[in-house]
């Protein structure tokens, strides 16, 4: 180990063993180390920082009394502009609601949107688990699936993969009676809330397209970090605010992006005219990739890998109403959805700790086992 924390080890290894110094420096430098979590990030970033900063050498001083510039009447009308008359800002109502869902019936953003019939869930749970499985391994394992929804997957778990498998999720299915069997569970719980399950107890977590629903993710991901064991894996996916997607409504309302461009009160009044009922864009938490990233990191999990799903970026549409969609970065409005393999870090034994019990051991004293990883 290189930097700080290395010298910081090297130098405790190199104090006599038993000595009060090396006691007080071990005790200090532990809980110095302890504030860095697995990734070496304890803090955000922007924390470390200082909180001021000076050239040096320090500027010269400069008197705050000073030449005045020539002031006169309308000096801050404007006179010329690169973009004469801003964007364009329309008015976002249920007509132009559906003139852009009829121009866009030909070409809808998802051509062929998957079943929502129990068949097609089914066969969607048994592609979801082996696309993960190839990553994570899920056979033989104990697993948990966050906002298991029908269950299926959960099912599947446990009747293909062999694993012990349970689902839990806030909104109870009717399916989980028929599913449920002695490998098979199902928990109708906020994890967050109602904490059902003891420390370290799963192998494997997996959660598909649910945490954009979570109104308190973070508190959520806490949990899971604390019911996943020490070396376990997590598969999370989840849908983007920004994404042109989240609106959870493209089987119906087939341009991009509504749910930015939209009250609520205009899909309502969509749905309305159609004789069906009344019904608003889904609720999404409005986290982008970056927060996810930050409170994965700051809970302490490793991010083993990242992927993204996107569709083309619709330039002609993002210009017609970039009043809007230019106030969200680019690279955010292109993704849908982020997959990530998180690891929880195993608990090490600082190396301090471990010469401490070697040297005690090789002097005849009684000294705790070798250390190992947890």
């Amino acid at each position: 180990m290189t930097g700080p924390r290395g010298r910081i080890r090297r130098a405790i290894e190199r104090l006599p063993v038993g000595s009060r110094l090396a006691l007080r420096f071990g005790r200090a430098a532990a809980a110095g180390l302890d504030r860095f979590s697995a990734n070496g990030h304890g803090r955000h970033a922007w924390e470390r920082l200082p909180r001021s900063f000076v050239v040096w050498p320090a500027p010269r001083s400069i008197s705050a009394a000073g030449p005045e510039p020539p002031i006169g009447d309308g000096a801050t009308a404007a006179v010329n502009s690169r973009h004469p008359g801003g964007p364009a800002n329309p008015s976002f109502d249920i007509d132009l609601f559906e003139a852009l869902n009829a121009e866009y019936e030909s070409k809808p953003l998802v051509p062929e949107p998957r079943g929502n019939d129990p068949a097609s869930y089914a066969v969607r749970a048994r592609e979801r688990l082996i696309r993960v499985h190839r990553s994570i391994d899920l056979a033989d394992r104990r697993v948990l699936e966050f906002g298991c929804g029908p269950g299926y997957e959960v099912w599947t778990l446990s009747h293909q993969f062999g694993s012990d498998a349970t689902g839990i999720d806030v909104v109870e299915r009717a399916a989980w009676q028929t599913l449920a069997d002695e490998r098979t569970h199902y928990v109708l719980a906020d994890i967050a809330v109602d904490r059902p399950f003891p420390a370290d107890h799963f192998d494997r977590i997996v959660s598909f397209s649910v945490f954009e629903h979570v109104v308190h993710p973070r508190s959520t991901l806490e949990e899971l970090s604390r019911v996943l064991r020490p070396g376990g894996l997590a598969w999370i996916s989840a849908n983007l605010y920004r994404g042109p997607m989240a609106s959870h409504k493209y089987r119906d309302v087939y341009f991009p992006w509504p749910h930015l461009l939209f009250t609520d009160d205009v899909f309502r009044e969509f749905y309305r005219r159609q004789g069906r009922p009344a019904s608003p864009a889904a609720w999404v938490n409005r986290l982008s990739w970056t927060e996810y990233e930050a409170i994965f990191r700051r809970i302490g999990f490793r991010l083993r890998s990242l992927t993204f799903s996107e569709r083309p970026f619709d330039e002609p549409f993002y210009e017609r109403f970039s009043s809007v969609l230019s106030r969200y970065p680019r690279w955010d409005l292109s993704r849908d959805f982020f997959h990530v393999v998180l690891e929880k870090p195993r608990r090490r034994v600082p190396r301090v700790f471990r010469s401490a019990a070697s040297h005690a051991r090789a002097a005849g004293g009684v000294g705790p086992p070798p250390a190992t990883d947890a």
